[in-house]
């Protein structure tokens, strides 16, 4: 089915960026403008490869002016590599008196979003990025969800079968709290620097995809030693990749801390992508045999 006669993303006003890789074809950037309803002068054609050897300040420059443009939805149109080389110049500006904006996207725009939620009070979304209207691997209810957040058709968002993993989640009745988090690696890049995430008295989420065993439990011994986890509200797992090994190192540390601990496979690189708020008022609540978060 032709995506038009499902979206309407041209009565969004949406820019289209590309920060971090690109998409070499041609082909491929059209039917983004027939999706978004507007030529995309910024086109990334680079591969991850070839973002190594990239001048990020000409990268800045481009995403630069869309970060201060009138348009209300930054939309990333993947994710890949290059954010963190860019970095470097946006924290140098100020963006204090423009519109404030949404910027949607996972993985590589992780530290994009946390650091323009904390900086700015922006309220940015992990989810699904232009490129995956086109991919029949995500699910239509993780692209329905996020255009109707978007288009207003709804004005919050909700994943309602997060499962308890350890008694502080199972003796939770409520937890209220802002959101915060994304992919965690990006995150786990962003220790020690001006955006680095800041988790104090939030609900964290995270995710990541091709994790091993070992990684997982690496990355999340860092977290904690590195105090990211010391005044956390709650954290939500979502899907890491290599589940049925991952989900025994998830219980293991779930069990290790007296935080509450959630997970679901709701969100992330899989084939199902239903965005999580960041910077949104999150509510954890129990219902029936399940818990949900609605994030507002």
């Amino acid at each position: 089915m032709f995506l038009s006669l499902l979206y309407c993303f041209s009565n969004l006003n949406i820019d289209v960026i590309a920060p971090s890789s690109g998409i070499d074809d041609i082909e491929f950037w059209k039917k983004i403008e027939k999706l978004v309803g507007k030529k995309c002068n910024n086109k990334n054609t680079k591969s991850s490869q070839q973002q190594v050897f990239e001048d990020a300040s000409k990268k800045f420059v481009i995403l630069d002016k869309s970060l201060k443009s009138n348009n209300k939805i930054l939309w990333a149109i993947r994710g890949g590599y290059g954010i963190d080389k860019i970095m470097q110049f946006i924290i140098k500006e100020d963006y204090s008196n423009i519109k404030k904006k949404t910027i949607v996207g996972y993985s590589d725009l992780t530290a994009l979003q946390i650091y323009f939620s904390q900086k700015y009070g922006w309220k940015n979304i992990s989810g699904c990025m232009l490129k995956d209207y086109f991919d029949s691997n995500k699910n239509q209810k993780s692209k329905d969800a996020i255009y109707n957040y978007l288009s207003g058709k709804t004005s919050y968002l909700i994943i309602s079968n997060l499962k308890p993993l350890n008694k502080s989640a199972k003796n939770t009745k409520i937890i209220e709290s802002k959101t915060t988090g994304g992919n965690m690696t990006s995150i786990q890049n962003g220790i020690g620097t001006p955006w680095q995430i800041d988790t104090k008295n939030k609900i964290l989420f995270l995710e990541d995809v091709n994790v091993n065993g070992y990684q997982l439990d690496r990355i999340l011994t860092h977290f904690k030693n590195a105090g990211l986890l010391k005044n956390v509200k709650a954290i939500i797992f979502g899907n890491f990749g290599n589940m049925e090994q991952n989900m025994e190192i998830l219980k293991h540390f779930a069990n290790s801390i007296d935080i509450p601990i959630f997970q679901t496979n709701s969100f992330g690189h899989q084939r199902e992508a239903l965005p999580m708020g960041i910077n949104f008022d999150g509510i954890i609540s129990k219902q029936e045999n399940n818990y949900i978060i609605k994030m507002n």
